[in-house]
């Protein structure tokens, strides 16, 4: 199975994170429109829709981190404030920025077992 990276081409050559494990839920980006409904003011009132342009798309995923190393990389990348390409097991990729980041503990023998939900910004 592929496996999901994240890419960062900041730095001129791309320098690549490779997901241990793949989220083990995904929202992918769909289309949030921006309309505003009214009414006239005369006695049979006609509805009048206004639309703008659309709301920024998100996506949403979650997943598991079992080990140091990487739970040290995501650590790192979830704090980066520049576009970076996302893409998922089905090879499908979208340019995001990080805009929530949530990480929840998870008490088993291993100490480094974190869950996390983090939400993107697609551009």
């Amino acid at each position: 199975m592929a496996q999901w990276t994240l890419t960062d081409d900041s730095t001129g050559s791309p320098v690549v994170l490779t997901f241990d494990w793949n989220p083990s839920e995904f929202d992918p980006p769909g289309r949030a429109s921006n309309i505003v409904a009214d009414v006239t003011s005369a006695p049979n009132g006609q509805s009048i829709l206004f639309q703008g342009r659309d709301k920024v798309r998100t996506l949403t995923f979650k997943g598991a981190v079992g080990t140091q190393s990487f739970f040290a990389s995501l650590d790192l990348w979830k704090d980066k404030f520049y576009p970076l390409t996302l893409t998922d097991d089905q090879g499908s990729t979208w340019t995001v920025m990080f805009q929530d980041w949530k990480w929840t503990k998870i008490k088993r023998r291993n100490r480094w077992r974190y869950d996390y939900t983090a939400k993107m910004f697609v551009l």
